[in-house]
């Protein structure tokens, strides 16, 4: 197994050479571009996720004898990985036959083609095993190119005990989110709600759920229109400044949090509510967490007429187009997405299963009883744009929501020059695409 640390400043040409080198000296050499490959596959994954793995690729290597599976530890950053395997892809190299890709890179890789179509390996049947939004994650261009092993959707958790306490129900409006969130916050002690402020893509996430709840879209992926300059938009982002800086039930410090950060507040019993993701749900129930047993969990709230919707995540497995064993690159996949294998890889780690039926698995709800929870949430997933540029797409949206959130521009002029921009950038991409 190969590490891989790089500090934030690293430069990628140095890094990628870095990586290469290091998987090139632990093989011998003769694995990373050469006819001595013809018994690997490799994969770079999260480090924390590594441990979780070794196991599938023990297995697996008992079943095909001779074959290593080699499990690269890239850098905690997502960013970072897919750099990583970005310029690896671009410079042709054969040493990564899978791609542990987020959601939103099936899009951009597929339309590079750096991915083999999949379809003809997982045939209708097989896909239907797979959670539905989970599934169309993994299309582009009405073709197959990344297949789910786990999945992710955004969540609101509330203090159950308070809100009974009280004497209120879960919200289902943002205003009465608002209303519960006041009533019971006592800042700086406790807040009334904390969510992901920061400029990266956790904002995006969590924008697109008030989005939709608003009754706004982003950028539809088949005709490209962007909604971003509509009142729906505008709503949304206007929800989240005055959460934040007009008689704030968020901390101020909310513009700088990621996913932990605010968990943590939360768990540490110093706010009523919280955007997060399913994995919140497995450390809040830990026998030393001061709220096990006290919450609750919901999709993001809505306005009237909108409705409530999570932001779809997770993470599949491509193939490179240019591994020299795609055909142990499938078999691996098969492998990994069965569902003894999601019992090894979700059970211990509270992750989201991607097989319809884990969800129902006895095995799999005694080890996380969420589970049964999540599945029936899935239902309300929305997923981010799928188009080639969407890393583009993105960028544009961040920055314009932290303007906005730092008072540096009003909402509804943030948005109109983020559709602009949106759309200049989708219009070029269209006419390269042409040519």
């Amino acid at each position: 197994m190969h590490r891989l640390r790089l500090r934030r400043g690293s430069g990628l040409r140095i890094a990628t050479l870095a990586l290469l080198a290091g998987i090139a000296a632990g093989c011998g050499g003769a694995q990373v571009g050469g006819a001595g490959g013809a018994g690997r596959v490799a994969v770079m994954l999260p480090p924390g996720e590594r441990p979780f793995w070794m196991p599938l690729a023990r297995d697996f290597e008992r079943a095909h004898p001779g074959v290593t599976v080699d499990l690269i530890e890239g850098p905690q950053s997502t960013d970072l990985r897919e750099n990583l395997y970005t310029a690896s892809l671009l410079a042709r190299d054969p040493s990564f036959d899978l791609v542990y890709m987020d959601v939103t890179w099936t899009s951009k890789f597929a339309a590079a083609g750096w991915l083999r179509p999949l379809e003809g390996a997982f045939p209708p049947q097989e896909r239907d095993r797979w959670l539905p939004a989970a599934r169309e994650a993994g299309m582009f261009r009405g073709r197959l190119y990344r297949v789910p092993v786990r999945t992710d959707v955004g969540l609101l958790y509330y203090r159950r005990d308070w809100l009974e306490g009280a004497g209120y129900a879960p919200p289902s409006t943002f205003d009465e989110l608002v209303r519960v969130a006041r009533a019971l916050e006592d800042p700086p002690r406790r807040w009334g709600f904390v969510w992901q402020g920061k400029q990266y893509e956790g904002l995006v996430c969590d924008y697109l759920e008030v989005l939709t709840g608003f009754g706004g879209t982003w950028v539809d992926p088949a005709t490209l229109e962007v909604g971003l300059d509509r009142p729906q938009a505008a709503a949304a982002l206007e929800f989240l400044v005055r959460c934040r800086s007009v008689d704030p039930i968020s901390p101020p410090g909310v513009a700088t949090y990621q996913e932990e950060e605010s968990r943590r507040l939360f768990q540490d019993g110093r706010a009523v509510f919280l955007r997060n993701w399913p994995y919140v749900w497995r450390l809040a129930q830990r026998e030393d967490s001061p709220i096990r047993g006290k919450i609750g969990a919901m999709s993001m709230v809505h306005a009237p007429g909108g409705r409530s919707a999570g932001t779809l995540g997770g993470w599949g497995l491509g193939v490179s187009a240019y591994s020299r064993r795609p055909d142990l690159a499938i078999a691996f996949i098969r492998h990994v997405t069965t569902l003894e294998s999601q019992r090894v890889l979700c059970g211990e780690t509270g992750y989201a299963p991607a097989l319809i039926e884990a969800y129902r698995d006895s095995a799999l709800l005694a080890a996380n009883p969420f589970l049964d929870r999540i599945g029936r949430l899935h239902a309300n997933a929305v997923a981010r744009p799928a188009i080639a540029r969407y890393a583009l797409a993105s960028d544009i949206l961040q920055r314009h929501l932290s303007a906005a959130l730092a008072g540096g521009e009003p909402a509804a002029r943030a948005l109109r020059e983020a559709a602009r921009e949106t759309r200049l950038m989708l219009g070029r991409a269209g006419a390269a695409e042409a040519r």
